[in-house]
């Protein structure tokens, strides 16, 4: 039986289904399927009602079953969909990306965890645990079923963990696995990967054909139900099978797959915005082929939207601030809550009626059994760099458009696709050329009713150790440069709040113009401080107001950017304009942190502090020194 948070019957989840995902659907509970679906054949949707009906049909206690998706994006839209067919059961099910699940094993079973520098570090040691611990052994024996997503693109020491874990489990546990070679687009993870010559080297999808963790049936998902589209229907369909033969992995193959979606894409690209130049429509996504265009994109762009970008992190949403930074009270009541969101939140944005599904997950997190939520422990689970997907938002920024990398865009769908295509690149291998057409491929495939093909030309760009990207171009006396800002770690709680940075009454007056433009567009400036020439303040365009200033590492950034070649050294930019923030989000300090100690009153108390959601790569010059 489902739990009694289900409102769907078991005995209608079967309804509206083809045969073949009827197939998936309804295959034994201890089968152990790869099913090969290509793009729009409803692989979430049969993996979410496969879990339903295992649940409904199998008696399988949801908090037995373990889904592993590729990334947090994902696993936060499995979540969704989940809950629409079992309800509060969803909540139960361990739905995580292999690095959060990798850590929450180690995290469990080893008094001397830290996260180390890099994940495969991480993930490591937890195979090591895997296989010689015995408590992980004992937890694994009591899973039911495994469902994993994207193993094509699972390759390196996360296919190794995943294949460890495969052959830790029962025997009678069912795995389902979903994957498509077509969109094979992150081999550079393997070649890049510090194991990548290690004997097992291979994705997971390779070494589950090689039989390396027992015997799996495969199944086809063919029938695309994403669009209607002809045209479209023919870039999904018969575009994949020729992607898919061998004798078409020659030196052409990128170039030929492009011209083949230019051709098959709804038209003029120009005639689309003539046509829609003030209320484009919201279901509108924009790819790129990498992050820098999407920044340089967005900043360009005065209505609300919404970015994909890996190392920007979508971060908990403004209302958590809005309502609690100002808020001391051990523990609150639902009550309280609906009179903090009604005088907090609903003045920033009209949502009156949300404060009741915000309130559903505060009590997931950190209810107690008197109905209220405990609000230590609801920081304990929210601080951190990868809060429960429970609250954490999907994507950066505000509602609207939404400006992606092609390779964040997976999973992502929407009306209309605008696909900026790439210059060709030259490349060195055939390997290469492979996954610049799979690329385009997984790109185009994001579009139900209409996609358009637009030119995009790339500027060469530099990163530096960080992983910061930015442009320069040095002449004798001056350099021009353009450079990421927004990136994770750009901005840090003492940098909005802290008592080195800001008197409390300057803090106070920070916080509530972010908690005003908590969700608009807002421009500013990134200017040197008076006061402390390494530091730049985050400075208001329009009000000149100082919401914060920006971390060291990124200081030391430009700084390296100024450095030059051959000797030849410029002087730090002292302002940086055309910085913008699609609204704000929530920094949340665990009661633990020392962090605290460094903050003004009410920060350093509640935990809580707005901070703008910046991302930008502005142009700046600046002379030589």
């Amino acid at each position: 039986m489902l739990s009694s948070g289900t409102t769907i019957e078991a005995r209608h989840l079967l309804a509206g289904w083809d045969a073949e995902q009827l197939r998936v659907i309804t295959a034994d509970s201890d089968a152990r399927l790869i099913v090969e679906a290509g793009p729009g054949t409803g692989k979430t949707a049969v993996a979410c009602v496969r879990l339903a009906h295992l649940i409904a049909e199998d008696d399988i206690e949801p908090s037995n079953i373990l889904m592993i998706s590729f990334t947090r994006a994902a696993a936060a839209e499995i979540r969704r969909r989940l809950h629409s067919y079992v309800g509060e059961a969803s909540y139960a099910i361990h739905n995580a990306t292999i690095d959060s699940h990798a850590w929450a094993i180690r995290s469990g079973h080893d008094p001397n965890a830290r996260l180390t520098r890099t994940y495969d570090d991480n993930i490591e040691r937890v195979i090591a645990l895997l296989k010689s611990d015995e408590n992980v052994a004992d937890e694994y024996a009591k899973i039911e079923h495994v469902v994993i997503d994207e193993a094509q693109d699972i390759v390196g020491s996360r296919a190794e963990l995943i294949e460890t874990l495969i052959c830790q489990l029962p025997s009678d546990c069912g795995v389902t696995i979903f994957a498509d070679e077509a969109q094979t687009i992150y081999g550079f993870s393997k070649r890049n990967s510090k194991r990548s010559t290690h004997l097992h080297d291979g994705s997971l999808l390779e070494r589950v054909r090689n039989k390396a963790c027992g015997q799996f049936t495969g199944l086809p998902l063919k029938e695309v139900h994403r669009t209607s589209s002809p045209r479209l229907k023919t870039i999904y369909s018969d575009l994949r099978t020729e992607l898919m033969k061998s004798e078409h992995r020659v030196m052409e193959l990128r170039d030929w797959v492009a011209n083949a979606i230019e051709k098959l894409s709804t038209g003029d690209f120009e005639k689309f915005f003539k046509d829609y130049p003030a209320d484009a429509p919201q279901d509108l996504l924009i790819l790129f082929r990498n992050r820098a265009e999407v920044l340089e994109f967005s900043q360009a762009q005065s209505d609300a939207h919404s970015l994909r970008l890996s190392e920007y992190d979508a971060g908990l949403p403004a209302w958590l601030a809005l309502c609690f930074s100002r808020f001391w009270d051990p523990f609150v009541s639902e009550g309280k809550f609906r009179e903090l969101w009604s005088s907090k939140v609903v003045a920033s944005d009209g949502a009156r009626e949300e404060w009741r599904s915000a309130w559903i997950s505060l009590l997931k997190l950190a209810g107690r059994k008197d109905g209220t939520v405990d609000m230590l422990q609801l920081r304990r689970r929210l601080a951190g760099p990868r809060p429960p997907l429970e609250l954490a938002r999907s994507e950066f920024g505000l509602d609207g458009f939404t400006l992606s990398t092609i390779h964040a865009s997976k999973g992502r769908e929407a009306d209309v696709v605008i696909l900026m295509m790439p210059e060709a690149r030259k490349s060195r291998s055939v390997e290469d050329v492979v996954e610049e057409a799979r690329v385009l491929f997984v790109g185009a495939t994001r579009a139900r009713k209409e996609l358009y093909v637009a030119p995009s030309k790339s500027r060469w760009r530099e990163r530096l150790d960080s992983g910061r990207v930015f442009y320069s171009e040095r002449r004798h006396r001056e350099l021009q440069a353009s450079v990421e800002i927004g990136r994770n770690g750009d901005i840090e709680p003492r940098g909005l709040v802290g008592t080195a940075e800001f008197t409390t009454a300057d803090a106070l007056a920070a916080q509530d113009f972010l908690a005003a433009a908590a969700n608009s567009v807002t421009a500013y400036h990134l200017q040197i401080l008076p006061d402390n020439m390494t530091k730049y303040g985050i400075i208001s365009n329009e009000a000149g107001t100082c919401v914060g200033t920006m971390s060291a590492n990124f200081a030391n950034d430009i700084r390296e950017i100024s450095a030059g070649y051959g000797g030849i050294t410029y002087e730090l930019p002292n302002r940086i304009d055309n910085v913008r923030a699609q609204g704000c989000s929530s920094i949340v300090l665990a009661p633990e942190d020392s962090i605290l100690g460094t903050l003004n009153e009410p920060w350093a108390s509640s935990g809580f502090v707005l901070t703008p959601k910046i991302a930008a790569f502005p142009f700046y010059r600046t002379d030589r020194s």
